[in-house]
C-alpha cells in the first residue's frame, strides 16, 4: 500500500466521522499496526496511542508524548541503522507515526509516506 491510499482512506473516514484529517490519518495507520507484531517492548506504546486516538480519551499528548519517548528508547536497543534492517525496528518506527499529535497536510503526506515505507517498503 502506499502513502497516497493511506491519505485517500485517512479523507474518507475524517468525512464519515467529522474528524480533521490528521485524526483519520492515525486512525487508519492504527488500523494497519492492528495486524501486525508489535514488539513486546513497544506495546504499551501502541496501547497508549490507541486510546489517545480513540474518541473518547481522556489522555493528553503528555501521554502521547511518553509513547513517543518509550518508542525511542527500544529504538535506542539497537545498533546504529540495524533497527531499519529489521522488522521489529521498522514497526517500531512506524509506530512513532501515531505518537505525533497533529501536522498539516505536508506532514500529513510525510507521515503517510514514511509509514508505507516502514511496513510495506514502498513509498
Amino acid at each position: 500500500m502506499k502513502g497516497t491510499k493511506l491519505l485517500a482512506a485517512a479523507e474518507a473516514i475524517s468525512i464519515a466521522e467529522s474528524i480533521d484529517e490528521w485524526h483519520g490519518l492515525m486512525k487508519v495507520l492504527l488500523k494497519c499496526l492492528s495486524v501486525l507484531p508489535i514488539p513486546l517492548e513497544i506495546q504499551s506504546s501502541l496501547r497508549t496511542a490507541e486510546v489517545y486516538w480513540s474518541d473518547d480519551s481522556t489522555l493528553s499528548t503528555g501521554d502521547l508524548e511518553a509513547a513517543k519517548l518509550g518508542t525511542w528508547d527500544y529504538l535506542d536497543s539497537f545498533p546504529t541503522g540495524a533497527d531499519l534492517k529489521s522488522r521489529e525496528g521498522r514497526t517500531a518506527r512506524a509506530l512513532l507515526c501515531v505518537t505525533e499529535p497533529g501536522g498539516d497536510i505536508e506532514m500529513r503526506s510525510m507521515t503517510a509516506d514514511w509509514f508505507a515505507a516502514m511496513i510495506w517498503n514502498e513509498s
